[in-house]
């Protein structure tokens, strides 16, 4: 999926650009003057052998980041046009920042990020006792059912998710996808005590706690495929020395994502202006005033949009791509400050 080119960056001719001072620090300025150690091992990475061309749009990003007061509408215009992936941690860090879980002072990161590590180890306590929970007698055993249900088809295109936590840990992958298959109450003694817990287990454990965090949303078949991006980006693209953050950092960060599309999965919000039927009105609007043609089609067909355009919204295209594709999309949607507009002509370009 390519949104834009390689070559030439849209936002350097544009107004909004001008709001982006230059010229850029070097790397070494940057390391000199970080205000947190996670901007400085960004900009102490190795770049040789990339391209200018590159370093400059990883120089400008870190530039923006390294604040104590940052500037979100220069961080979305560096962000709509993706984020380079040579720079480790880049885009996951931008993305806990564009929702909302990281505030706009980089100084105050760190210390957020333990107090949230902190509250998190507390839910998965009050929540999950067991490291393998095969069976929970808290009145939310339908919960764990609905959740351990998904999680088993959750990617199933992607071998990182029955991968081993612990790097280090060498077992067969067709043991690990056979052990996958299995509801944890199925698990005989032999293999409950040998288990390895893989990131299924921790999407799992995310999606269940945050049920039980909101009962008023509980969990609905869906956040798994928008949970599975969001984790999969933190750990594969985790500064070294932050592993043990990627969970919490994950639970928060989703549980923020949530709460701008939550009316999306409840029923009763349907005809709300967040509301799924909104949302859809809007872009049969666009279809309409922009493509008569095809609407006419639509019409003459009596073809409804909700057959496709539904899951579109929910799950934000997550189940519809690739993972490659689905995170560059979404450095765009999350760069629209009114989110989710920008996604509605997305779909409206799927269709024409």
């Amino acid at each position: 999926m390519e949104l834009t080119s390689d070559k030439a960056d849209p936002a350097d001719s544009s107004t909004e650009s001008a709001k982006i001072k230059r010229p850029w620090k070097s790397f070494k300025e940057i390391r000199a003057t970080a205000g947190n150690d996670m901007i400085r091992k960004m900009a102490s990475a190795n770049y040789k052998g990339i391209g200018g061309y590159i370093k400059i749009k990883i120089r400008r990003m870190l530039e923006q980041l390294d604040s104590s007061n940052i500037n979100l509408d220069s961080v979305r215009i560096l962000c709509f046009n993706g984020i380079v992936e040579d720079c480790r941690g880049l885009r996951s860090t931008v993305w806990k920042l564009l929702l909302y879980y990281l505030p706009p002072n980089s100084s105050l990161w760190l210390s957020v990020m333990q107090s949230k590590l902190e509250e998190y180890n507390m839910l998965r306590e009050k929540y999950i006792p067991e490291l393998i929970p095969t069976s929970l007698s808290n009145g939310r055993e339908s919960l764990w059912e609905d959740v351990e249900k998904d999680i088993k088809r959750t990617r199933a295109d992607v071998a990182f998710f029955i991968e081993p936590l612990d790097k280090r840990t060498r077992v067969d992958a067709s043991l690990l996808y056979d052990l996958s298959q299995l509801r944890k109450h199925e698990l005989s003694p032999a293999q409950q005590a040998s288990y390895v817990m893989t990131h299924a287990d921790v999407l799992g454990r995310i999606l269940y706690i945050y049920g039980c965090r909101h009962p008023d949303v509980l969990y609905v078949q869906g956040m798994n495929e928008l949970l599975a991006v969001i984790y999969y980006i933190f750990a594969k693209d985790c500064i070294g020395g932050y592993e043990e953050f990627v969970e919490s950092d994950s639970f928060f960060t989703f549980e923020n994502l949530m709460d701008e599309l939550k009316d999306s999965f409840n029923e009763k919000m349907d005809k709300k202006s967040g509301g799924i039927r909104a949302k859809l009105k809007l872009i049969e609007e666009l279809i309409e005033r922009s493509r008569k043609d095809l609407w006419k089609v639509f019409q003459d067909q009596g073809i409804n949009i909700d057959i496709f355009a539904i899951k579109w919204q929910m799950l934000l295209l997550s189940q519809d791509f690739t993972i490659p594709d689905v995170i560059r999309l979404w450095d765009s949607l999350l760069a629209d400050a009114a989110r989710f507009n920008f996604f509605s002509y997305v779909c409206l370009a799927l269709l024409v």
